[in-house]
């Protein structure tokens, strides 16, 4: 397999940058991840009473983009 890019890391950067790669730029990339899922610390996920829970701990986005 021959990609443009090979990114290390599935958390938002990395998958934004695979995103815009393909999207913007037509270039291929293969992106590596250690753990079991992607999006970095953002992961959910049901604890023993069903309740879904962060697993990383709380977690929010900001920015200062009016959009």
């Amino acid at each position: 397999m021959q990609v443009d890019f090979l990114i290390v890391g599935a958390g938002f950067a990395g998958l934004v940058v695979a995103e815009r790669l393909a999207t913007q730029l037509g270039m291929t990339s293969l992106v590596v991840e250690k753990r079991d899922h992607i999006g970095g610390n953002a992961q959910d996920e049901y604890d023993e009473a069903g309740g879904l829970v962060h697993k990383y701990g709380p977690h929010y986005f900001r920015t200062n983009s009016e959009r």
